[in-house]
């Protein structure tokens, strides 16, 4: 409310009236914001070449949006006493984006990877609509500050994640500038803005040469069940039977393969007889390669340049007499195969 001097001269007399002038309803008071900056970091990821088109690659990278705001509320009405924050100018969006739904998805520079980011409390979007992004542009609004607050602040936390929506090429992923940030009150102001915005760090992403299928990653080979008359001399071999290590690869890498055994015996390529009731004495196992040649443990086997798809790597398990006479009973032995790529 203001005072008014009001004046007219009548008769050569000075009348004087004071009038009250009030102000108008809804008039505006000063209202200020500042929003924080913040970056969403995830690192480096490899990725199996066998994974599936959605799978999320590495860990997840979490960052917050600040909105503070300073000065009165602009009437006494419910909306004059909301100040929303918006974010809009977002980067390109990712052809596996649905636009609604679950969070955004970004295009990055890296084939066959997009970077979805979500938010809370309210969902990250990509709608254009009148309150949406600034001026009715594609965005949303993540967080909103009410008056009189308990606070005059309000944060919203986006969450990002790498995920494979195609083949993969692997490389350097740049830093994006995901979106940026406006307040305004409904009604009452414009977007004021951009104040601040998101960015996402970069990192980089490697496809793994190749995945061990599931079928190999533990294998279990069963050999048939032959008599003792069939080993009769020491290095004597029966039943032989043929397994195969799957791999799924990407191509361009060159990979080798390492057998090695806990219990070596004294022939190459064999595993020392198992010890034990109810074991067979003195008949091993020994391990072929895919030509039938013994295998040579804790020696690396180059395997040649990786396809692109499926890739199968055969041996071959035999029994094999260390000593005599055979004694019957059962035949256990254990080797492990460890990958190495270039």
């Amino acid at each position: 409310m203001r005072t008014c001097l009001w004046s007219r001269r009548i008769g050569g007399l000075l009348l004087l009236a004071l009038l009250l002038c009030l102000l108008p309803l809804g008039a505006s008071a000063a209202v200020n914001c500042s929003i924080t900056n913040n970056t969403l970091t995830i690192g480096d990821v490899s990725v199996s070449p066998s994974a599936p088109v959605g799978t999320v690659l590495g860990t997840s990278g979490n960052a917050g949006i600040t909105i503070s705001c300073s000065g009165m509320p602009y009437d006494n009405t419910t909306q004059g006493k909301v100040v929303t924050m918006q974010a809009g100018n977002l980067a390109p969006r990712d052809a596996s984006d649905a636009t609604t739904g679950a969070g955004i998805s970004f295009a990055t520079n890296v084939p066959g990877v997009a970077l979805l980011v979500t938010a809370t409390p309210v969902q990250a979007d990509a709608q254009s609509c009148l309150r949406c992004g600034p001026g009715s542009t594609a965005g949303f609004e993540p967080v909103t500050v009410n008056y009189p607050p308990s606070s005059n602040s309000a944060t919203a936390t986006f969450t990002a994640k790498l995920v494979k929506t195609g083949p993969i090429t692997p490389g350097a992923l740049g830093s994006i500038q995901l979106m940026q940030f406006y307040w305004y009150v409904y009604g009452k102001t414009a977007s004021v803005g951009p104040l601040s915005s998101l960015t996402f760090s970069g990192g980089n992403v490697t496809v793994i040469a190749c995945s061990v299928n599931t079928d190999s990653q533990t294998l279990n080979v069963a050999l048939p069940q032959v008599s003792t008359s069939a080993l009769t001399a020491v290095g004597a071999t029966a039943a032989t039977t043929r397994f195969n290590i799957n791999l799924s690869c990407q191509s361009g890498s060159n990979v080798s393969i390492t057998l090695s055994t806990s219990t070596p015996g004294t022939g190459a390529g064999v595993i020392a007889p198992a010890t034990g009731t109810g074991k067979a004495t003195n008949v091993g196992v020994r391990l072929l390669d895919g030509s039938r040649n013994p295998v040579t443990f804790n020696t690396a086997k180059s395997l040649g340049a990786t396809p692109n798809g499926p890739l199968s790597i055969p041996y071959y398990a035999q029994y094999y007499l260390t000593a005599t006479p055979a004694g019957s009973g059962q035949v256990t032995a254990t080797a492990t195969y460890t990958l190495t790529y270039q």
